[in-house]
């Protein structure tokens, strides 16, 4: 660009005048090497000269300022170019409406295309497939089929770039069945799905964990001449380590390899986070080694992955030394890192280093988000810090982060734990007055701390509130409550409960049947007791220690030594068979 500028001023000084075209083809320039300033300097020249920009010009300059992010300032191009009495085109209209769809300006975007219409350009099948893209990316995929029927109404056929779009909107919505017969009407069409279809739907299988349908899936890809690429190897390892096949993991990686493809950063990445989550941390801090030798860079998330992992493994000094070598390496921490770290702290209880580090971060020019805050909370409440959970609550607040369901959750578990039920009850309405709806996690942490303060009947009212609200009990709640029934010593309302769980499609679990053969045992039915530990058998669920201690427990309470003992060997028989 240096010597196009040169050559231009070469140009000026020896009495030559530059021309519409020499200035816009030096403005593209400018434009695709980002000296974004630069091209409105030409453009400013270009004007003081005399020269009037035609309608490339403005589709340059409108297209390099979409780019740029400065929509408003396109739109205004775009303006300007009316009143000087240039018609867009195509090009410049479908520019403007991909800007739009970028920035999630989806009803301006729609509108440009009425416009567009009106005006007289009709638009084209790259006209569509940008609408079409920003309708699924905005989640809109029911406005993106109707716009398929319109482009379609209009003489215009959809191609694979088209069916890809709508195809990866559909798995990403987690509609596979209509993403596959979109497949199939594409072919039926006569388009032959590519590479990046089949990593698509390979994609959206592995995302609903349908392992073994994403790789008959590459076979066939690979059965109709499509050479699968690192992305689509990729997303199948990624797939393999969540559901935590490891073996089949590195059987994949070694065709990968063997068909020629490099593993890249993404996939390293990928391998680290399943071997992390598998508990084989010694194996992942290999393959980063591995990673180095091959000439890869370990980014932000490949540290990030490796420090939550040691986090979790409770080895924080380890992780901070990671911490240090990955600064060392000029990748800086981000929010994420940083959360991590101070989750790991949280969870060992070193709040005052968590606190550190909170400052650290901020220091850095890194702001805490929702997710920082709520380690935080969380840390302070298991830590018993309430005032100083509540004073990090108002800094949340007044530094513009709105708390959470997660940051209400946290705050009335503690004061349900701490017996502070008046509180708690009182953060329940200021956490719905501010437009946070409760979920079930909220109304079962009420519900318990209000069985565990003997306030039944005002659980029993929480509980259909939580009903009304269209909030499913699940097990736990259901759990809690027979719990609480039950050392109440009220067997039978714990026993309707039972029956209405079970109506309510809810199969009691190994909790369940503990909580009610322990209240049967103090309430001296023995014979029931047993009877339930029968049915808990029969419905396939294991007797745990806790099942056969409280049993034993009552019959040597008892005195029945001999049943005592004859079932402590049926226990044993039951837990190590």
């Amino acid at each position: 660009m240096e010597k196009a500028k040169e050559l231009l001023h070469t140009m000026i000084s020896k009495g030559h005048e530059p021309n519409v075209v020499t200035y816009t083809t030096l403005i593209d320039g400018l434009y695709k090497s980002g000296e974004i300033e630069k091209a409105k300097e030409i453009l400013h020249t270009m004007l003081s000269k005399g020269q009037e920009p035609n309608v490339v010009t403005y589709t340059i300059l409108i297209n390099g300022l979409c780019k740029s992010g400065e929509i408003e300032k396109a739109k205004e191009f775009l303006h300007t170019m009316l009143s000087k009495g240039h018609e867009p085109n195509v090009v410049t209209y479908t520019i403007l409406i991909d800007g739009l769809c970028k920035r999630g300006e989806m009803e301006k975007a729609k509108e440009l295309l009425h416009t567009m219409i009106s005006k007289g350009p009709e638009p084209n099948v790259v006209t569509y497939n940008t609408l079409i893209d920003g309708l699924c990316k905005s989640g809109e995929i029911e406005k993106a089929k109707e716009l398929l029927h319109t482009m379609i109404s209009k003489g215009h056929e959809p191609d694979v770039v088209t069916y890809n779009t709508l195809i990866d909107g559909l798995c990403k919505s987690g509609e596979m069945e209509k993403a596959n017969e979109l497949l199939h009407t594409m072919i039926s069409k006569g388009h032959e799905a590519n590479v990046v279809t089949y990593s698509t739907l390979i994609n959206g299988l592995c995302n609903r964990g349908e392992i073994e349908k994403a790789m008959e899936l590459l076979n066939i890809m690979i059965s109709k001449g499509h050479e699968p690429d690192v992305v689509t190897y990729t997303t199948l390892i990624d797939g393999l380590c969540k559901s935590v096949e490891m073996e089949k993991v590195k059987e994949l990686l070694h065709t990968m390899i063997s068909k020629g493809h490099e593993p890249n950063v993404v996939t390293y990445n990928t391998l680290i986070d399943g071997l992390c989550k598998s508990g084989e941390i010694e194996k992942a801090k290999e393959l980063l080694h591995t990673m180095i030798s091959k000439g890869h860079e370990p980014d932000v998330v490949t540290y990030t992955t490796l420090i939550d992992r040691l986090c979790k493994s409770g080895e924080m000094e380890k992780a901070k030394e990671l911490l240090h070598t990955m600064i060392s390496k000029g990748h800086e921490p981000n929010v994420v890192t940083y959360t991590t770290l101070i989750d790991g702290l949280c969870k060992r209880g070193e709040m005052e280093r968590a606190k550190e580090l909170l400052h650290t971060m901020i220091s850095k020019g890194h702001e805490p988000d929702v997710v920082t805050y709520n380690t935080l909370i969380d840390g302070l409440c298991k830590s018993g810090e309430m005032e100083k959970a509540n004073e990090l609550l108002h800094t949340m607040i007044s530094k513009g982060h709105k708390p959470n369901v997660v940051t209400y959750n946290t705050l009335i578990d503690r004061l349900c734990k701490s017996g502070e039920m008046e509180k708690a009850k009182e953060l329940l309405h200021t956490m719905i007055s501010k437009g946070h709806e409760p979920d079930v996690v909220t109304y079962n942490t009420l519900i318990d701390g209000l069985c565990k303060s003997g306030e039944m009947e005002k659980a029993n009212e929480l509980l259909h509130t939580m009903i009304s609200k269209g909030h499913e009990p699940n097990i736990v709640t259901y759990n809690t409550l027979i719990k609480a029934l039950c050392e109440k010593g009220t067997l039978h309302k714990a026993k309707e409960l039972l029956h209405t769980m079970i109506s309510k499609g809810h199969k009691p679990d190994v909790v369940t049947y503990n909580t009610l053969i322990n209240g049967l045992c103090k309430s001296g039915e023995m014979g029931k007791a047993k009877e339930l530990l029968h049915t808990m058998i029969s419905k396939g669920h294991k007797p745990n220690v806790v099942t056969y201690t409280t049993l034993i427990d009552r019959l040597c309470k008892n005195g029945e030594m001999e049943k005592a003992k004859e079932l402590l060997h049926k226990e044993n028989l039951m837990l190590y068979s």
